[in-house]
């Protein structure tokens, strides 16, 4: 038996159950012998790394005592009808587990002039790399965490396997294939017996700048870093550094609504309001494609939205961050359908902008700058928008910024950032009815994806 028995396969599997667990008993006795003292992290490495040994010979074994089991099977044909008439023993395969390399040995139906048919690969689930499914799904889990790099040192340290960048980032483009099938296939899991007429239906977009290699820039007309002119010598400028693409992520969710009250939302800690409950984003389905352009994201979650509400009976919701763009997107997608949309900006947003401007009438650290804030934010949830920009006009009035100054392109970004999205401020009939009125859910798509989480 290879890896503990010398010559093929071992004639007798309780011979190899005993070579087996006379080497797990060796292991124990040397550690655990008279006279061993041994610290603990020794006594854990040295478990963990000659049992990683004794444990790919123990999956030796196994795939072994199958080899010696497999019968001959009748019949065997490619997909094409072309029989296999020859049945050979002994054809090997070397597949690297998360504790080595193990050799797989089965038969081979063969025909002259045609590819040998490995009836049981299929059996065992073999996948077409070298590497098993639970290390390519280890794999995955640690490029997903970091940079390719350091997914290599993870995973080496974890299984003692040492795999080039490049089958690293083979493995995560094909683990990724079934991706655009998986949500949508998830939701229409999740449909039967659940009741979800009166749930509202809430769509968000966004994008994510993504450094791109030369040349795959989204414009035809970008030169690489190399081929710009370069302003300064020993260090790259703005628009000097590289190129970016934006990856257009979009989501779809239903709406377990909450009630709340602007005072509950501008609680300053958690828990403040007796751990009131938030709305919660049910059934999400998601969409990240960096060569879809932002039209073509939004066109596919009203499809989705549609296709969980094709009659339009449903509350629709979308959350925005304030892009006038994709702001006229949603109308015009919700236009052409024929559907009525409640358009709601995100209240972080708003709310950034209000530190902004608390800046400029406060000074610095001052403890009334976040009193100031929070009034101001209570007021926009209570619905008093214009008092608000009214309130910052005779502020700024009071004292008047320089000309040119930082804190007058602030106060006017502020006050023409709450006229122009005032139309889409109607916070105190989303809080009643219980919606979200922030866009957590697509902001934090990457991070927590397939995870329930509550939101603003």
């Amino acid at each position: 038996m290879e890896g503990y028995a010398s010559g093929g396969l071992a004639a007798s599997g309780d011979a190899g159950l005993a070579v087996l667990a006379g080497e797990l008993a060796g292991l124990a006795g040397e550690l655990a012998g008279a006279g061993a003292v041994r610290s603990f992290d020794e006594i854990e490495q040295q478990v963990m790394v000659r049992g990683r040994v004794l444990l790919r010979k123990v999956v030796q074994y196994v795939v072994d005592a199958q080899a010696s089991a497999e019968w001959k099977l009748a019949g065997v044909a490619d997909a094409a009808g072309v029989p296999r008439t020859r049945a050979e023993r002994g054809h090997a395969r070397t597949m690297v587990s998360q504790f080595g390399p193990v050799v797989i040995r089965r038969m081979a139906y063969r025909a002259p002039g045609q590819p040998n048919l490995y009836p049981r690969d299929a059996v065992l689930n073999l996948p077409p790399r070298r590497y098993s499914w639970p290390l390519q799904r280890t794999v995955v889990e640690y490029v997903l965490a970091g940079a390719y790099e350091q997914a290599q040192r993870l995973v080496a340290a974890a299984t003692g396997i040492t795999i080039g960048k490049q089958q690293l980032e083979q493995i995560t483009i094909e683990a990724a294939a079934d991706a655009p099938g998986f949500y949508p296939a998830l939701a229409r899991e999740q449909e039967p017996g659940q009741d979800r007429a009166g749930m509202p239906l809430a769509i968000s977009a966004d994008g994510k700048g993504v450094a791109m290699l030369p040349g795959e820039c989204r414009r035809r007309g970008a030169r690489a870093p190399g081929q710009r002119v370069r302003n300064f010598e020993k260090r790259r400028g703005t628009g000097e550094k590289g190129h970016k693409r934006m990856a257009q992520a979009g989501c779809v969710f239903d709406v377990g609504p909450a009630p709340r009250t602007p005072e509950q939302v501008m609680a300053s800690k958690a828990g403040a309001c007796g751990g009131q409950d938030t709305p919660r984003a049910l059934r999400r389905w998601y969409t990240v494609d960096i060569a879809a352009d932002r039209a073509a994201t939004i066109s596919a979650i009203f499809d989705e939205a549609e296709r969980r509400d094709p009659g339009h009976a449903r509350t629709w919701i979308a959350l925005a961050d304030g892009d006038n763009h994709q702001i006229e997107m949603i109308r015009g997608q919700a236009a052409a359908r024929g559907i009525t949309i409640v358009i709601l900006i995100d209240f972080i947003h708003v709310i950034g902008y209000l530190w902004k401007a608390a800046w400029c009438f406060h000074a610095p650290r001052d403890p009334a700058i976040e009193a100031w804030v929070t009034a101001r934010g209570l007021d926009i949830l209570h619905g008093r928008v214009a008092g608000v920009i009214r309130q910052i006009r005779d502020l700024a009035g009071k004292n008047p910024p320089g000309p040119g100054s930082e804190h007058a392109k602030i106060i006017r970004t502020t006050l023409h950032y709450l006229q122009a999205k005032q139309p889409y401020l109607d916070y105190p009939a989303a809080l009643a009815a219980g919606w979200p009125i922030a866009t957590g859910v697509i902001e934090t798509t990457v991070a927590y994806c397939g995870r329930e989480q509550r939101f603003v």
